[in-house]
């Protein structure tokens, strides 16, 4: 049985906890076949996902743990990208979860805007309150220690919590699984716009950006 702790407002999730929010990224289309990663703080220790498993199929008997260093302390192999996982969750005190998805619409978008500070235009009130301006890296090769730099760099201000990767999905971050996931459907949401609009949506004024961003 799984001992929770909390840490700070953080109360540590159980395994069960773990994986029912993995589904709910799968069910959410969020992540196809095997695509797409999460990680959580437990305690001083870290839940990954598996390596070359959907997360439709996540179970308690397939959660990763590792501990502070890395090493595997429970389960098989982690996910490629469990370095980029550990180096957020060590740089960014603040949050306790990482969130890695390959949404069609997120690819889409990825594909057709260029890399930057600021990508998706401002859409939805939703996407300009949790996620802009969204910046963007360049195409980099998925588990590789290029990646980690690049997506731990664009999120180093603690005013950030997602990061685009051109062809290839979005990183969040957040306290707590449901803000790491809100954002991810706000980013998926203004995505899906852009596409369907190519990319010729009407955008919210500036000054009712400026608004939007102070609103409590």
């Amino acid at each position: 049985m799984d001992t929770k702790k909390k840490i700070g407002h953080y109360v540590t999730p159980s395994k069960e906890e773990f994986c029912r929010f993995c589904h709910l990224l799968y069910d959410r289309h969020l992540v196809t076949g095997v695509g797409g990663n999460m990680s959580t703080r437990s305690n001083d220790n870290v839940f990954l996902t598996p390596s070359g498993f959907s997360l439709r199929d996540v179970d308690t008997d397939t959660v990763v743990t590792v501990n502070g260093k890395g090493l595997v302390i429970e389960g098989g192999r982690p996910t490629k990208d469990a370095d980029m996982h550990l180096t957020l969750l060590r740089e960014r005190p603040d949050i306790n979860v990482v969130c890695h998805v390959h949404g069609a619409n997120i690819i889409a978008a990825s594909a057709m805007l260029t890399p930057g500070p600021g990508t998706l235009p401002p859409l939805t009130p939703g996407f300009v309150y949790y996620a802009h301006p969204l910046p963007m890296t360049p195409f980099i090769i998925p588990g590789t220690q290029a990646l980690t730099k690049a997506v731990v760099k664009g999120l180093g201000d603690r005013s950030r919590h997602a990061i685009l990767l051109q062809n290839h999905g979005l990183v969040t971050i957040g306290k707590d699984f449901m803000e790491a996931i809100n954002i991810a459907e706000e980013i998926d949401e203004a995505a899906r716009i852009y596409v369907l609009t190519d990319g010729r949506a009407a955008c919210i004024p500036l000054d009712e950006v400026c608004k939007i961003r102070y609103v409590r």
